[in-house]
């Protein structure tokens, strides 16, 4: 999100209650943005590592534009754009291995094409034309939100996306990024209809709210005459910028969600500031130190046989209230470097979820380059940068705390 971070400390902990050219990265040339003939920005990237091509048609808003009471409008509208009409077009897709998806986030939902390159032409006829007439009928939405629901429920059933929501809803209550991707009860009951979805394609489907990312292993020139023959159609639309909202801490710090289930997942979420390079990547550094792969901070609390929540709750407690008085040394600060460019390069290898990363970016203002200048961020962060930003980050008065799990006895059910 633009306005804040929000770090999960305890991302995975789990108790019992009972007995471009980066070096090392799989591309080797950077990407380049540039202005196609019908308007749209298009980031293109050559990647020859498989005779594949990625292309994400990213559309501005995302959860931060859902008005409130209508939770789930943005990912309603944008799946409502890969409805395909014609039973034969879909077998044709499916027999030149071409798959269609969506991502639906807090400051940008995006349409994915993927397929083998010597498919793209076809792929993107297909695609171009549903995405730039897609079919938003009653029955179609009718449809999509009961398929919604079976996602919401699945969601709520995981214990750390349940928590990420509730934190969410807690620091941005009503509308944009505290609404629920996949809707409410009452948003998909009644309260969205058709005239809600129209409006929001017709606001955010347009030149100055939509940008191309597409990671191949084709020469630019095709793919840009391919994109400016097949996605011609968008209007140029009006201003799609959302008003910043900033996160505010509820003055009741406890989130308690019950669930039945013989596990409790205990949880600390923290407010970081605004997502600068800099800011990003001390955020990056501190993820990592916390709770990512052996030898983290948390890894020994995975160990630990904490038999009640309530001592998994202190334990975590003290691993972060150690961490933010004492800090780290100079000698953790290069692991921790080494382990975050690591997982970087591994979470961006594969063109679909590179795509994810460079889109985020560019909507959060760091620009697609940021992906190969993360890990030149990284490497500025000095000792005293670093430990700073700890004792700013896990300070008390910036902590939720979060549990997911059977009801405490003599408790009151939420």
């Amino acid at each position: 999100m633009r306005a804040a971070w929000l770090l999960w400390s305890c991302a995975g902990l789990l108790m019992t209650a009972g007995p471009s050219g980066s070096p090392g990265a799989p591309w080797r040339e950077h990407s380049e943005k540039s202005t196609l003939a019908t308007g749209l920005p298009c980031i293109y990237q050559k990647d020859t590592s498989s005779p594949t091509t990625v292309v994400g048609l990213f559309a501005a808003g995302g959860k931060s534009a859902v008005p409130l009471g209508l939770d789930g409008l943005a990912y309603l509208t944008t799946r409502l754009t890969l409805e395909i009409p014609d039973e034969g077009m879909v077998q044709d897709l499916m027999s030149q291995a071409t798959r269609l998806s969506l991502l639906c986030s807090e400051d940008f939902s995006a349409v994915l094409i993927e397929c083998l390159s010597e498919n793209l032409k076809e792929a993107l006829r297909v695609a171009g034309k549903i995405i730039q007439d897609p079919l938003i009928t009653g029955l179609r939405i009718g449809r999509t939100k009961e398929m919604m629901k079976l996602y919401g429920r699945s969601e709520e059933d995981e214990s750390t996306a349940a928590a990420h929501n509730a934190v969410m809803k807690a620091i941005f209550p009503g509308a944009g990024y505290g609404t629920a991707v996949y809707g409410t009860e009452e948003s998909l009951g009644g309260a969205i209809d058709r005239k809600d979805a129209v409006a929001f394609y017709r606001r955010f489907f347009t030149k100055k709210g939509l940008f191309f990312y597409v990671a191949t292993d084709l020469d630019k020139g095709p793919v840009r005459a391919l994109l400016e023959k097949y996605f011609a159609g968008f209007p140029d639309g009006e201003d799609v910028s959302i008003p910043l909202v900033y996160p505010a801490l509820p003055a009741v710090r406890d989130i308690a969600l019950t669930r039945d289930s013989k596990q409790t997942y205990v949880g600390r979420a923290s407010l970081l500031p605004a997502p600068d390079a800099p800011g990003q990547a001390k955020g990056c550094l501190l993820e990592t130190l916390l709770g990512k792969g052996p030898g983290s901070r948390l890894w020994g609390l995975r160990m630990t046989e904490n038999a009640k929540s309530a001592r998994a709750s202190e334990a975590l407690d003290r691993t972060l209230a150690d961490l933010q008085d004492k800090g780290i040394t100079d000698e953790e600060l290069r692991t921790t470097k080494t382990m975050a460019k690591a997982r970087l390069l591994r979470s961006a290898e594969a063109k679909a979820s590179r795509l994810r990363t460079v889109g985020l970016y560019e909507v959060l203002g760091l620009g697609h380059g940021h992906l190969t200048g993360i890990s030149e961020a990284l490497d500025k962060v000095t000792l005293e940068d670093m430990n700073a930003f700890i004792r700013e980050s896990l300070s008390p008065d910036r902590i939720l705390r979060v549990t997911v799990g059977p009801k405490p006895a003599g408790a009151t059910a939420r």
